[in-house]
């Protein structure tokens, strides 16, 4: 059995050669570290390196140099290439994991702002057009009662009867889009809540605190 420390290909966190389970995170260690790999750049020179075309090919394009500049962002591009390449190679090293673990949460919170405004515009579709419907049925609301009151002036019975029932069909009507209002707007509140939940980092415990449930007081 190889004498060197096994990492944990979940969080990275290094382990004696003998463990089975980070004591990290509890994830299984499966087989041997991965093999040192002589001969390939190691990930924290590669994302220097591209850091530093990438810093040069705006410097350049400061300057007026538009040729320059594209020859070194190309550079940089081949850079980070390079280094998410090495990073695959070699998980264990501290910047891969720290970037890609970046990447992955830059990602997640681009997605909960997508997904958010999304779901809010499509709340706010909705309530304009409730709105709209609603001041539609309230001008025929208004000029009912109005009706209501001609007909009532002039003892006309089946008139009453059918205007009062038109304006219980208004009430409802309105009601049931106030219901609609609300529904639209949990519905985006909900959708907003449910994509913060998966955009926040899980959270990790060590073997420790699973064992006892999380508290660690004595």
């Amino acid at each position: 059995m190889s004498s060197e420390a096994r990492v944990c290909s979940g969080c990275g966190f290094s382990s004696s050669p003998e463990a089975k389970f980070c004591p990290n995170c509890g994830h299984q260690l499966l087989g041997e570290s991965p093999p040192r790999l002589y001969g390939v750049l190691a990930p924290a020179p590669a994302f220097v390196l591209g850091c530093f075309l990438l810093l040069a090919a705006i410097l350049a394009l400061i300057a007026g140099s538009v040729i320059a500049a594209i020859v070194l962002l190309a550079l940089a591009g081949a850079a980070f290439v390079f280094f998410y390449d090495a990073a695959k190679r070699n998980p264990e090293s501290p910047l891969a994991h720290r970037v890609t673990t970046s990447s992955h949460n830059v990602r997640g919170w681009v997605t909960f702002i997508r997904e958010s405004a999304s779901a809010w515009a499509d709340a706010i579709r909705a309530i304009l057009r409730l709105k709209s419907e609603s001041r539609s049925l309230r001008r025929e609301r208004e000029q009912a009662l109005r009706s209501l009151g001609d007909a009532a002036y002039r003892e006309d019975e089946p008139a009453i009867g059918a205007l009062r029932l038109r304006i219980r069909q208004v009430d409802d009507g309105l009601a049931e889009r106030d219901r609609e209002r609300d529904a639209a707007l949990a519905k985006a509140r909900r959708h907003v809540e449910e994509e913060h939940a998966a955009a926040r980092p899980t959270q990790q415990y060590s073997v420790d605190e699973l064992t006892s449930g999380g508290n660690t007081d004595k």
